[in-house]
């Protein structure tokens, strides 16, 4: 699919002094990207006793409305398409609770100013709220392998320094890698390696679904046919290994290699001689495709995605992609998800600055940075930008120059990623893990257990201070440490790392007090500038 898009992107050109060395960073500063030619409709629930009395089903009744709101706008209306199709198994009290049912993507002939659009929409009576369909992106970008390094076991397991750094690879902007900067990943094995009883849905651009580095590690639908009919009821047809959003069918096929890099990060076969090494070597891998053949995805994708991964059994969601702008629809999602007992893992996003990226900014999120091969904040990834920082961050894990699977050719496994994104597949492998040892964790658990066996005070110090900070959050995060938790009075440091921020405070209050919905009257959603950049759906 292409997207086109007209506007202002800016770049500007920060320069970081340190004693030891002059770093340049570029920041991309962030603009609004949205869809013109549709936006999303929160509609105020029906009264059940007036939908009995008009015998029309409440999908029905909520199109009428649409087509009421459309006709005194004059909007001539293209289709309308509910953004959560209707699962009548799977929590059903908790869809109710974030009234999932009254949530629509209107799309329309024309062209609109779509704030204004918004705007307008929100005054009638039997509206929420409206808000442009934003576009967010991946957390990475590609880049291929200079050199050869092979060792025994896995082929390749020996460029994978997440997992294992001897100190031979440098960092980005020159300075010497450091022995043992990585997620002490080898002992942790010696705990657990994984179960396929734990389901991660990787919400992405798809995966190379016959790649043998990936063989038998796909999730299966178990309960559904190919046979053009939706058998489990959950209203996706013969969505045998996942969903795509991005195009409305059940192809889960990658077409942009993102997501193909992100499944062999998170959970390539090990140990079989061949390729990569996955962090977890059992778990099931549930496909969401919500980003499109450009790594785009728009936050109604998004948000779908999040329901159906919940809906049909994942325990932790990878989201390895972020946008600029605030939504109450994904936020809610978020929400739905995370009540439904969902671990979301999210990047904090590669611009090199202190922007809030969602879903990273929701307080029901895991935000992860990126460190380089010396355990410092990853300043300038293999192809620029630079991890994200800011007061909503968690964790930071290994995210610059990640090997892995390509998602054209099985036999090519001389393309790595660098992001926040690769960051992120690692803490999900870390929490799928801490699933796999103790199912019953609830996700609040499995938040504090990887926060407060993360290591302080490995990277910088001028940004790596003791305690939480907004540069490396808790600190890298740690395996072996996090699957040994409570077994080991030394490792458990958090509450002597001293205090955390207010946000952080008020985020773990949050959580202690459960999720609400986000109303009408959100606060925190930025302004759009109708000069910002806007991207045209498909």
């Amino acid at each position: 699919m292409k997207i086109f898009f007209t506007g202002l992107i800016s770049l500007a050109v920060y320069v970081f002094f340190f004693p030891s060395h002059n770093i340049v960073t570029r920041e991309n500063v962030s603009k609004s990207l949205f869809a013109n030619d549709h936006v999303i409709i929160k509609l105020k629930s029906i009264d059940k006793t007036v939908i009995a009395a008009s015998n029309k089903e409440n999908s029905s009744g909520y199109e009428e409305i649409l087509r009421n709101i459309a006709g005194k706008l004059d909007i001539g209306i293209k289709r309308i398409k509910k953004l959560y199709p209707t699962d009548k198994v799977h929590f059903v009290e908790l869809a109710k609770k974030y009234e999932l049912e009254t949530y629509y993507v209107l799309f329309f002939n024309g062209k609109y100013d779509i704030p204004k659009l918004c705007n307008k929409i929100e005054k009638n009576n039997s509206v929420d709220f409206s808000e442009p369909d934003f576009i967010g992106e991946a957390g990475a970008e590609s880049s291929k392998y200079t050199r050869e390094t092979m060792v025994p076991n896995d082929e390749f397991y020996g460029r994978q320094w997440g997992l294992h750094n001897d100190g031979t690879t440098s960092t980005s902007t020159g300075r010497p890698g450091k022995k043992g900067a990585d997620m002490n990943v080898e002992k942790g094995w010696d705990i657990d390696k994984g179960s396929e009883s734990v389901i991660v849905a990787l919400l992405d651009s798809g995966v190379k679904l016959d790649h043998p580095d990936l063989a038998g590690r796909i999730w299966v639908n178990t309960k559904e046919t190919r046979n053009g009919r939706d058998d489990d009821g959950n209203g996706m047809i013969d969505d045998i290994n996942g969903w795509n959003f991005a195009y409305e069918n059940n192809d889960v096929i990658d077409d942009a290699g993102h997501g193909t890099n992100i499944a062999g990060t998170v959970g390539a076969v090990t140990n079989n001689a061949f390729g990569y090494a996955g962090l977890d070597q059992r778990c099931k891998l549930m496909i969401c495709k919500d980003l499109d053949d450009e790594n785009l995805g728009q936050y109604s994708w998004w948000s779908s995605a999040l329901y159906y991964a919940a809906n049909n059994g994942a325990k932790v969601i990878n989201m390895s992609e972020g946008g600029f702008d605030y939504s109450k629809t994904l936020d809610n999602a978020i929400n739905f998800a995370y009540d439904a007992g969902c671990v979301i893992v999210a990047s904090m996003m590669n611009k090199n600055n202190n922007d809030k990226y969602y879903p990273g900014g929701f307080k029901n999120v895991i935000a992860v940075g990126a460190t380089d091969t010396d355990d410092g904040r990853c300043r300038e990834f293999t192809w620029g930008g630079g991890s994200n920082w800011g007061k909503h961050i968690c964790v930071v894990a290994p995210g610059n120059r990640i090997y892995g699977l390509d998602y054209k050719d099985n036999d090519n496994f001389d393309v790595y990623w660098s992001g926040t994104s690769q960051a992120t597949a690692y803490v999900t492998g870390t929490a799928s893990l801490l699933l796999s040892q103790d199912p019953n964790r609830s996700n609040k658990t499995i938040r504090e257990i990887i926060s407060k066996t993360a290591k302080d005070q490995v990277g910088d110090p001028r940004e790596d201070t003791p305690g939480w900070d907004e540069y490396y959050g808790w600190g890298r995060v740690d395996l072996y440490a996090a699957l040994n938790y409570g077994n080991n009075p030394t490792e458990n440091k958090q509450d002597e790392k001293g205090q955390e921020s207010k946000d952080e405070n008020k985020g773990d209050k949050n959580l202690e007090q459960g999720s609400q919905p986000a109303k009408a009257d959100e606060p925190n959603k930025p302004d759009v500038d109708d000069k910002r950049a806007k991207k045209v759906g498909r």
